[in-house]
């Protein structure tokens, strides 16, 4: 019976040591956390200016009459003389686009009490004009102006499809040095330093217009002899924005702390 517990104890013993030894080489095969595992968030901004290189007049046809079919015909007959004289003075027929047209009932309040309304109906055309030469921006709003178009809208300087893409990318480019400095920034200040670049997220900001005559209306065609309109542009400017998430490592240089 003794040498029986003998040999129990001693398998016991085995088992035990064997159990700390395969205890002991797992732990040594397993990765430990890395303390490089570090990431900075920041957000960066940029934009990029210059020159409009074209521009877009928004105009409208007006046509009033007693009658629905009056009012059409009118506005038709107006419409057709300021587009051949946008066409003759130089605006390309794909550059005037429509934007809107409309007839409506138009009800007005009797002067005298108790009378009929009076009914009227008002015809209206609206015109978008891109002009490729800024400078004749005026003279493209006078030549619409004295030959149908009652209303001005709106004047906006801005770029065309290849220059804004080039501002685009220099805006970027600039967002991009914006968020690089200041993950440095907070780098420094935590011991680390910025090895990559984990994830990169881009908005595109607007394009403020240069100039806005919006409230520019007439009623009745420029008159003989009256001074030109001057409408003056200003640079335009581009924006962008990125969201950046850095990868870092403490330096080692630095004590970390």
């Amino acid at each position: 019976m003794q040498r029986h517990a003998f040999v129990a104890v001693g398998l016991a013993a085995l088992l035990v040591i064997a159990g700390c030894s395969a205890g002991s080489s797992t732990t040594a095969n397993t990765p430990t956390p890395s303390t490089a595992d570090s990431t900075i968030r920041v957000a960066g901004s940029g934009s990029a200016d210059a020159e409009p290189n074209q521009a877009v007049v928004d105009v409208a046809v007006v046509a009033t009459a007693p009658d629905a079919a009056t009012a059409r015909r009118d506005l038709t007959r107006n419409v057709s003389r300021m587009r051949t004289a946008l066409t003759d003075a130089g605006v390309a027929e794909d550059h005037i686009t429509t934007q809107r047209y409309d007839i409506r009932q138009d009800r007005r309040r009797p002067r005298e009490e108790g009378a009929d309304p009076q009914i009227r109906y008002r015809a209206m055309h609206d015109f978008e004009i891109t002009v490729t030469d800024p400078d004749r921006v005026g003279d493209i709003v006078d030549t619409a102006v004295a030959n149908g178009a009652t209303e001005v809208d709106d004047v906006s300087f801005t770029l065309s499809t290849d220059r804004r893409r080039e501002l685009e990318g220099r805006a970027r480019s600039a967002a991009m040095a914006d968020a690089r400095t200041k993950a440095r920034a907070l780098a420094s200040d935590a011991n680390l330093s910025v090895t990559g670049v984990n994830v990169i997220r881009t908005t595109r900001g607007g394009s403020p217009r240069a100039a806005d005559e919006g409230a520019y209306a007439t009623e009745t065609p420029v008159a003989t002899g009256a001074p030109p309109t001057d409408i003056e542009s200003g640079p335009v400017t581009v924006r962008a924005s990125v969201q950046v998430v850095y990868e870092a490592a403490p330096d080692g240089n630095a004590t970390a702390g």
